[in-house]
């Protein structure tokens, strides 16, 4: 494991260790809950969704709910256990699965596809230029055509410690994804409890595989 992921690792398994979670609120991000809201109301039929970075499964819960086949990911070992529980507590073991995963191992969920929704809850903006592109990798092999992307990540800036720079822009989104995917909406973050500029962005898989 590379030094710089290592390192995240282990602050991500102490912070879960000590309950110093301030982004488990356990509650589902208003965007999605309008997206899936619009989604049903135009009769799109639920199929299979994906949710990188899932934390305790608070999301990966919620669209199990609503029909999904869910697959929920996070390298952290305390979130995954807490997720499991999570959905073992309101029944829906047969159509939410958790994985322990690094999404940007060579072998993420090598025998997985077929996926018609992605969710990244701040995930993709934390790792490295090298991760990001393996991640861009799978993301396209893991997705059937005309699939949803829908992507909440910090724009550029420095990490905390001043070390390096985090965030991902929309340069970047298209020179990774394109033009295997579109963005096709671009939303500012408002939460005000943030103090560095975010977006909601929608990306849709082009229609062909190639």
């Amino acid at each position: 494991m590379q030094t710089h992921h290592l390192r995240r690792w282990l602050r991500f398994v102490w912070l879960y260790g000590r309950g110093k979670t301030p982004w488990d609120s356990g509650i589902v991000p208003p965007e999605i809950v309008a997206w899936i809201a619009q989604a049903e109301s135009a009769g799109i039929p639920p199929g299979r969704a994906l949710d990188l970075g899932c934390g305790t499964g608070t999301t990966s819960v919620y669209l199990a709910a609503h029909g999904w086949q869910t697959v929920g990911v996070d390298f952290v070992p305390q979130a995954i256990r807490r997720a499991r529980r999570k959905a073992s507590e309101q029944g829906l073991n047969g159509r939410v699965t958790f994985r322990r995963a690094d999404v940007s191992h060579p072998a993420f969920l090598q025998h997985e596809g077929g996926f018609n929704l992605v969710i990244d809850v701040g995930c993709l903006h934390g790792l490295t230029p090298d991760q990001r592109s393996a991640y861009a990798g799978h993301l396209i092999r893991l997705t059937e055509p005309g699939a949803i992307f829908l992507l909440y990540a910090f724009l550029p800036g420095p990490s905390r410690d001043g070390r390096r720079q985090i965030g991902i822009d929309m340069a970047e989104l298209n020179s990774r994804l394109g033009p295997a995917f579109e963005i096709i909406a671009n939303v500012q973050g408002e939460d005000t409890t943030i103090t560095r500029p975010s977006a909601w962005i929608t990306l849709q898989r082009s229609e062909t595989t190639s």
